[in-house]
């Protein structure tokens, strides 16, 4: 497994620190300029209400005692009313109540400013219908004084501009609505610009429910925490109490249509059971007319007190089967946009369960419809559910008007057995008992219906609503967006990230040698030398004593050179590299002219007879050279040899004349004539030779050789090319080979320094 260094890391990024602080401070600026100029600051607005739910009201047999005589209004689930809280319908209302889809705005530099309220000093009121209105258009507004504005725009290429007077009806090809100037405003007229925008009403409701959140402070309670976030705080604090506003209203005026329509109903059935009444009445008093009442009045005995206790109960469930009789006949007649007066049902808890789902769902119809067409899904839905309520309603009605027909037969059974024992009382005793029955149990029914009626009359004289404010509308006194610590902390991270990002791309993409370290994990071959980037790119001088860290390390790299020998002597001393441009005449100049400074006799051979380079560095001819020595075989060594006219000890045999087959002549004989002649004039023989990435002339050299150097150069030589080296330190394709770096960073401080290159 390879091991990071972090150390190394480090350096490779940190060497980049300008760029890294460049970026930062750019981010960070950037996300000042963005929190200052053009981000807008946003406001949490909260409210917390408590809403009634299934569970209110159902402590004891009291309370539902007191909600079937209709003071306790029908509850609903607490998710239920989160979704009318957010409905479309609510948010719609309250929209246009305040008229808040007009915003205005008073122009800045940089970024316009919102003003709401007491802050503006005019009111606009829309013409909604008008087909030639344009949404988010802004008009400019100019007060010319306390009577008249001036209206300016730009449409479809043309400018308007008008004049009017407050509380006109303005009608222009983009709109048509009304300016009032408002007597109370806390608006100061600072020379800025004063515009108007005209907001697509749905596209407002959208927005405001997308910034809207409705949920339970706790999931066994019944609070509700409302939440809204807004630009201008005293905007948002209006919609949230306009929002709870127009829920109460709503949840009232739906209270109050339940109580209207059990009013009608009860109305409905007591003028019927008044003309019964009348009517057994009469049949009573036509009997006492006929007959003497007194004897039967004057003869009652025990079996006729317990036949009236069965015929009461036979009486009392008569009066249920006529409740029941009525509720049928309600649903049978096709009222299904109306609820259902459950206070009728109070007696079997069922059914009074069954109308009270019939007309929760009815009141959820309700609500969507005023944001859905009758052809949503949901809407559907429902009219399916109350549908199908409808007959489980009556289904169930029939079966308890079953089971109180049933509980009449049995009682009636026992009450004949009393008569039976009574068959001796007179005709007309039993004639007056039948009549009053008749006549008590439509009274009974007709006291209960009219107290009924009288509950839901008071219910109706004293809305109120179940829903309570806990707490008002308040806005935050900071801030929620921006976030600045978050801005600034991504801007920094942004800033570090980018040129981390940069110098990651471009190393990932370079393939050349970057350090010292690269190299020589690359390669096997003993490491050499480095050699400091010269200033002026010429060889070094060693005249007046003047000393760069290029020379110093040209030292360096001569006794690294002894250090290293594998032969005794070390004579003679190959230098090559790769391609063209790393630097190898460069280093086999600067190495002779060390060599010789150290007193040694050193000559130095341009082998690279296709483009030779050595001569050039030193303002030496090239010719007479080595290839006039192996072309003409009667030219002596010393004819072809140059001294240097200012460095003593160090003698130059240039290329010669430009021969074009120069592969032929490195396999010449005079070669080795040559080499052998050197090394019994000088001490040491430094050989130049040309690339072996491209041609190879320098193996055929090899075999008169003790050492050779093969240099690299900083972010010139190819990774690759390392591999090439190896395979001719492996394989010995040339002797002793060493790697020296070329052109590397140099030193901060050495002994001595040259003050012209001190840089």
């Amino acid at each position: 497994m390879e091991h990071i260094n972090i150390n190394k890391l480090l350096h490779k990024y940190l060497k980049y620190w300008p760029l890294f602080v460049f970026g930062a401070i750019i981010c960070l600026s950037a996300a000042y300029l963005h929190i200052r100029y053009r981000a807008e600051p946003q406001y949490a607005v909260t409210s917390t209400i408590l809403v009634k739910t299934n569970d209110a009201g159902k402590g004891s047999i009291q309370n539902e005692s007191i909600k079937s005589l209709g003071l306790i209004k029908n509850s609903t689930d607490v998710d239920d009313e989160i979704g009318i809280l957010k409905s479309n319908g609510i948010m719609e209302k309250v929209i246009s109540n305040r008229s808040l889809n007009i915003n205005y705005f008073v122009e800045g530099r940089i970024r316009d400013v919102e003003i709401y309220g007491e802050d503006t000093p005019i009111e606009v009121l829309v013409d909604e219908t008008d087909t030639n209105l344009i949404h988010d258009l802004p008009i400019n507004i100019k007060l010319l004084d306390s009577t008249q504005f001036e209206l300016k725009t730009f449409v479809n290429d043309e400018n308007y501009q008008t004049v009017h007077k407050f509380g006109d009806l303005v009608s222009l090809p983009y709109g048509t609505f009304t300016i009032n100037a408002k007597e109370l405003t806390d608006y100061k007229d600072n020379g800025k610009p004063l515009y108007f925008l005209i907001r697509n009403t749905e596209r407002v409701i959208d927005t405001f429910l997308q910034n809207l959140s409705v949920s339970q402070v706790n999931i066994s309670g019944n609070l509700l925490s409302i939440r809204f976030t807004c630009s201008n705080p005293k905007k948002g604090e209006d919609v949230i109490a306009g929002l709870i506003e127009t829920y109460v209203e709503e949840m009232i005026k739906y209270e109050n249509e339940l109580a209207e329509n059990t009013i009608k109903m009860i109305d409905s059935r007591l003028k019927l059971l008044s003309g019964e009444i009348e009517g057994v009445e009469k049949t009573v008093e036509e009997f006492k007319t006929k007959n003497d009442p007194s004897s039967v009045t004057s003869n009652p005995d025990l079996y006729i007190a317990q036949a009236n206790d069965y015929k009461k109960l036979i009486a009392d469930y008569q009066t249920e089967i006529n409740i029941i009789d009525a509720i049928e006949t309600y649903l049978k007649q096709g009222n299904t946009d109306t609820p259902i007066p459950a206070a009728l049902s109070a007696n079997d808890p069922s059914l009074t369960s069954m109308i009270d789902k019939y007309n929760e769902t009815l009141l959820e119809k309700g609500h969507m419809s005023q944001s859905a067409s009758k052809a949503n899904p949901l809407i559907v839905n429902l009219d399916r559910t109350l549908n199908d309520l409808g007959k489980a309603i009556v289904e169930n009605a029939r079966s308890a008007k079953n089971r109180y027909m049933i509980a009449q037969r049995n009682l009636q059974s026992n009450a004949n057995k009393y008569q039976a024992q009574i068959a001796k009382v007179p005709s007309m005793e039993r004639q007056l008992v039948d009549i009053s029955r008749d006549k008590s149990t439509k009274e009974g029914l007709y006291l209960y219906l009219l107290q009924k009626r009288e509950e839901e009359v008071l219910s109706l004289a004293a809305p109120v609503s179940s829903t309570r404010i806990v707490s008002l509308p308040k806005a935050g006194r900071f801030p929620i967006s921006p976030n600045k610590t978050a801005l600034y902390l991504g801007g920094l991270i942004l800033g570090l990230f980018l040129p981390l990002s940069v110098v990651y791309i471009k190393e990932l993409f370079n393939n050349k040698i970057s350090s010292l370290e690269e190299l020589t994990s690359l390669t096997s071959a003993p490491f050499l030398g480095e050699i400091a980037k010269s200033v002026d790119g010429n060889i070094i001088s060693t005249t007046n004593g003047k000393r760069t860290p290029t020379a110093e390390l040209f030292r360096l790299l001569c006794f690294n050179l002894e250090y290293l020998k594998k032969t005794d002597k070390n004579q003679t001393i190959l230098v090559t590299s790769t391609v063209k441009g790393e630097g190898k005449s460069f280093v086999a100049s600067n190495l002779a002219i060390t060599l010789a400074s150290n007193g040694e006799s050193v000559i130095a051979l341009s082998f690279d007879l296709r483009m030779p380079q050595l001569m050039k560095n030193f303002g030496m001819s090239e010719s007479p050279g080595i290839t006039d020595f192996i072309v003409k075989k009667e030219v002596p060594t010393e004819q072809i040899i140059q001294k240097h006219p200012s460095i003593e000890n160090l003698h130059l045999i240039g290329a010669g004349i430009e021969i074009n087959e120069v592969g032929r002549l490195m396999l010449s004989e005079r070669i080795e004539i040559l080499i052998n002649e050197l090394k019994q004039e000088y001490d040491r023989i430094i050989i130049d030779t040309p690339p072996i990435g491209l041609i190879s002339d320098a193996f055929a050299l090899n075999a008169f050789i003790d050492s050779t150097i093969y240099v690299t150069r900083k972010d010139i030589t190819k990774r690759e090319n390392l591999k090439t080296v190896e395979s001719i330190y492996k394989n010995g394709k040339l002797r002793n080979t060493m790697v020296v770096l070329n052109d590397t960073k140099a030193p901060d401080a050495y002994g001595y320094t040259d003050k012209k290159n001190n840089h």
